[in-house]
């Protein structure tokens, strides 16, 4: 068996980007190998770096939300604003394969970085921007985080009922849904350079890669001029479709019934009740009519009942359904713990603590835990001086001048 760390082995990756898509695009690289570099500044800290839940005492290394996205990383300071800092990343970026960013549009070139002044420093590297809205466009410098690039794309039009306002996602949502079109985009441009020589810009969107997330919503609207709206748990043509209350205190399962065959098994795991046995809810065009009476009931139905050994009740009837997990919940879920996907590995400010792995297993080179996400500066020394070459004395005067800062 490979081990999964060679599939990316003598990649080298400058990450300039900060929050979260960039940073965890990386990570996806340093999970399998890449050599990647963490190029951060004390003058301003990523955003992420101040997220809860932080461990307790001082100083910038206590976030585990920033940890969770920057692991198997060298991290390094640099003051990219400072006249000193463009020696330092001539000399990062001669010797890289990718570079990666995610500030403002206009940033990078401002400071001197931008793709047409690496590619002079690199004529084969390739740079990877992934701001909110792309490079281009009458937006391209509008500000935000998740929530309001959620609205922008037509998330929140779509998450919530038809009776309240809007609701977002809670979570920067569209970092999330990016991180694997950034991967996916990275590779296949390693990709095309092996093949050609070239390396390339990808100017990718943000907004763009999550519209690929609102299902038929897009289509929808383009094909038949209809505009989809918020429904809550419904299903626009199954039912019943939603989370239904269960014994104890904030206890709910999910319920979704697609078709009149799973209609019947429900009937049948409920013991056939007298309400259900109307026929005009044996197709879901009589359910959907009444949809409230039938939720009632079911609501009824499920209150009593204890929402795993419901949950199991259903499946085995061949009902779809879940109890509805918290936090705790997902942590303790069999189903994750059999794959694996939670590692602990030790962080040393933070401690011992749970981390995602990757969503997929790779038959012959699966993946494993290795190192926490670094320090701030924590491998300045060892950047500076074994791989980008700088003398004891030029390393001094960068740390003297504040330019590695």
């Amino acid at each position: 068996m490979t081990d999964s760390r060679d599939i990316f082995k003598g990649l080298k990756v400058v990450d300039f980007s900060w929050v979260g898509v960039g940073p965890m695009a990386s990570q996806t690289l340093a999970m399998f190998g890449a050599e990647v570099i963490r190029v951060e500044s004390a003058y301003r800290l990523d955003t992420f770096r101040n997220g809860t839940p932080l461990a307790p005492g001082t100083g910038p290394d206590r976030s585990a939300y920033w940890a969770n996205v920057n692991r198997d990383k060298l991290g390094i300071t640099l003051n990219l604003r400072h006249e000193g800092a463009g020696a330092v990343v001539r000399r990062l970026v001669e010797r890289a394969d990718i570079v990666t960013e995610s500030f403002a549009p206009g940033f990078m070139e401002e400071v001197g970085f931008d793709y047409t002044t690496l590619r002079q420093m690199n004529p084969d590297v390739i740079m990877i921007s992934m701001a909110m809205e792309g490079q281009g466009g009458p937006h391209a410098g509008f500000k935000g985080f998740g929530l309001v690039l959620q609205a922008t794309a037509g998330i929140t039009g779509l998450t919530g009922w038809p009776d309240r306002p809007p609701v977002g996602t809670g979570v920067a949502y569209t970092d999330w849904f990016a991180t694997h079109l950034a991967v996916t985009a990275m590779i296949s441009a390693i990709e095309h350079r092996e093949r050609t020589g070239e390396g390339q810009y990808i100017d990718l969107s943000q907004l763009e890669s999550v519209i690929w997330g609102l299902d038929d919503a897009v289509i929808r609207y383009g094909v038949l001029g209809e505009v989809m709206t918020a429904e809550g748990n419904r299903h626009r043509t199954a039912a019943p479709h939603g989370v239904f209350p269960c014994a104890g205190e904030d206890r709910w399962c999910a319920i979704s019934v697609m078709d009149d065959e799973q209609w019947a098994m429900l009937r049948r795991a409920m013991g056939d009740p007298a309400w259900a046995a109307d026929p005009a809810l044996a197709v879901a065009a009589g359910r959907k009519a009444a949809e409230d009476g039938i939720e009632a009931h079911l609501a009824a139905w499920t209150s009593a009942q204890d929402a795993d050994e419901l949950a199991e009740l259903l499946q085995e009837a061949g009902v779809p359904a879940h109890r509805v997990n918290d936090a705790r919940g997902v942590q303790t879920d069999p189903q994750l713990a059999a794959r694996g996907h939670f590692w602990e590995i030790t962080h040393p400010v933070i401690g011992p603590m749970t981390w995602d792995g990757p969503a997929y297993r790779l038959s012959e080179t699966p993946a494993y835990p290795n190192l926490p996400a670094p320090m701030l500066g924590q491998h300045n020394e060892h950047v500076y001086r074994d791989l980008l070459g700088f003398t004891e004395q030029e390393f001094v005067d960068l740390m003297v001048q504040r330019v590695a800062e």
